[in-house]
């Protein structure tokens, strides 16, 4: 598969995330909380192609989901990326996950995302901390990243292709 087919795929997957997140995810609201499904695809292309992968996918996904948002701009795109990154590179070191293991590491790494969203928006001056019961809202984004892990490492094996699939999946 070239390189632009994979890209083109990705972008259909961020897209299709970013229309799920912003229609129908802000308004499903498990204890008042929004849940990220866009940090949940990211840390998903970093287990099912690799850090690089990740990387690339966590900023763009970020970046996307900043841009409706109300704070510093690539604030996500810095999380997503980092944590995708580092999901990515454990995924490269463990070589053989299952699907319970990989569905672990998705929900510890969304909710590894948004703690370091938060931590990095203290640091920018966004007072992201504040505003919520951030363990309740650790809680609810790794159940639902839990919960959406299946379909996410779906998508990103679809998007990187037959030739990389990952024993994510």
């Amino acid at each position: 598969m070239t390189p632009s087919a994979i890209a083109a795929r990705w972008a259909v997957v961020l897209a299709s995330v970013l229309v799920m997140q912003i229609g129908v995810a802000s308004q499903v609201r498990p204890l008042g909380i929004v849940p990220d499904l866009m940090v949940v695809i990211s840390v998903c292309a970093g287990l099912a192609g690799g850090s690089q992968r990740g990387a690339v996918v966590g900023f763009w996904a970020g970046f996307l989901y900043d841009l409706p948002r109300d704070h510093p701009l690539g604030l996500s795109a810095l999380a997503y990326c980092l944590i995708a990154f580092a999901a990515g590179m454990l995924q490269e070191v463990v070589l053989q996950t299952g699907r319970a293991v990989s569905t672990v590491l998705v929900a510890v790494g969304s909710a590894a995302a948004v703690l370091l969203f938060a931590a990095l928006g203290e640091m920018f001056g966004a007072h992201t901390i504040e505003r919520t019961n951030l363990v309740l809202l650790l809680v609810v984004v790794a159940l639902v990243a839990a919960l959406m892990s299946r379909i996410g490492l779906r998508l990103a094996s679809w998007a990187d292709g037959p030739e990389s699939r990952s024993m994510a999946e």
